[in-house]
């Protein structure tokens, strides 16, 4: 515990004091690009001739390098995603790119602890102080912001139309939780539904009167995230490697069946609310469309959700992220079906633990 403390506090403190973290060498630019955009040209959002001389200054003229990025890293998060970055921004991409590190980095936290309640806060503890939770550092990802909303809607189940509504936040990200979502339907959670569909309005409504065709203009380029040469870690990312004219189907149709895999799986232990939330969480970044090393922070939530994790599941979860993070594709897609695969098989298949039988009254 006091070794996973000290990693911890090293994250928390990392974004603030090391002069030497570049925040431009991370996904903050394409954020700060979008935030700039909504400040001066909101209806050009996704028009990349536009972000490229917008990043250009954001980043001070320096172009990026990463393969398939073309000289700058697009913005192609929902638009609800620039409104959010634009404070971030206005205090100067230096500056607002640490804050919006360190802002994720609380909502995992607290997300985190929401999903190991009632348990002590050293339950969480393992899944802050992990590998992925460094790759979200490094990356500036939203991941954080999908973990809050996790695991408030988690903490909120008891009360339907709240834990939808907190699952609104998972909207940054939602290629991320089609299993879960799949599972909704098909347990007829209409409450939890109806509060996540209220989120999802809300926030595709915050853009509409400064771009009302901004969901047209999103479809296209997000298409355009899914690459040979990516590093992602879901399964239906194999799909680029069929024939051109069939990558979009094979795309749709694996995630699709994955995503009924994995409510299969949780449906088995449907019983135990925390256990089937696990499988969906983690079964989620397998099974999504894209998905890359720093959304295995996700994993690290469902791991602090399963109460029967050990020590193993974390070495493993950390060696898995870290191949993920450093090998060339296709090699991080292997590395995410043996971390998560085994996680959801051991989910699954493991036997529930006994339930203590009740004592009888004793006839004084």
């Amino acid at each position: 515990m006091v070794a996973l403390t000290a990693v911890a506090l090293g994250f928390a403190i990392y974004p603030i004091t090391e002069p030497g973290h570049d925040v431009v060498n991370s996904d903050w630019p394409a954020f700060a690009t979008g935030a700039k955009i909504v400040m001066t040209n909101p209806s050009h959002l996704y028009d990349l001739d536009v972000q490229r001389r917008v990043q250009l200054e954001v980043t001070g003229g320096r172009q990026l390098v990463t393969p398939g990025i073309q000289g700058i890293l697009p913005f192609l998060a929902p638009a609800w995603v620039a409104l959010l970055a634009v404070p971030f921004e206005a205090l100067g991409t230096e500056l607002g790119g640490r804050l919006w590190v360190l802002f994720g980095l609380a909502c995992l936290a607290l997300g985190l602890w929401l999903a190991s309640r009632p348990r002590p806060v050293s339950a969480a503890l393992p899944g802050f102080a992990g590998v992925p939770t460094a790759l979200l550092l490094l990356n500036a990802q939203l991941d954080g912001i999908v973990a809050l909303g996790l695991g408030a809607a988690f903490a909120l189940w008891s009360r339907p139309f709240l834990a939808g509504l907190a699952l609104g936040l998972t909207l940054v990200k939602p290629q991320l939780v089609l299993p879960l979502g799949l599972a909704l339907i098909v347990g007829r959670r209409w409450r939890v539904l109806a509060g996540w569909a209220v989120a999802g309005v809300v926030l595709t409504a915050s853009y509409l009167p400064l771009d009302p065709g901004w969901i047209a203009h999103f479809i296209a380029p997000a298409a355009s995230t899914v690459q040979v040469i990516a590093r992602e870690v879901d399964l239906a990312h194999m799909a680029v490697y069929l024939p051109r004219a069939a990558q979009t189907y094979g795309l749709v149709i694996v995630s699709l069946v994955l995503s009924a895999g994995v409510v299969w799986l949780a449906a088995r232990r449907r019983d135990e609310t925390a256990v089937a939330a696990s499988i969906l969480i983690a079964g989620g970044v397998l099974a999504s469309p894209h998905a890359l090393p720093a959304d295995l922070v996700l994993v690290s939530l469902a791991l602090v959700m399963w109460p029967r994790a050990d020590a193993w599941d974390w070495v493993i979860l950390s060696a898995g992220a870290i191949v993920a993070a450093l090998a060339p594709a296709p090699v991080p897609v292997a590395a995410a079906l043996v971390v998560i695969g085994r996680l959801l098989l051991r989910q699954s298949l493991l036997p529930a633990p006994l339930q203590p039988s009740p004592q009888p009254a004793s006839s004084r």
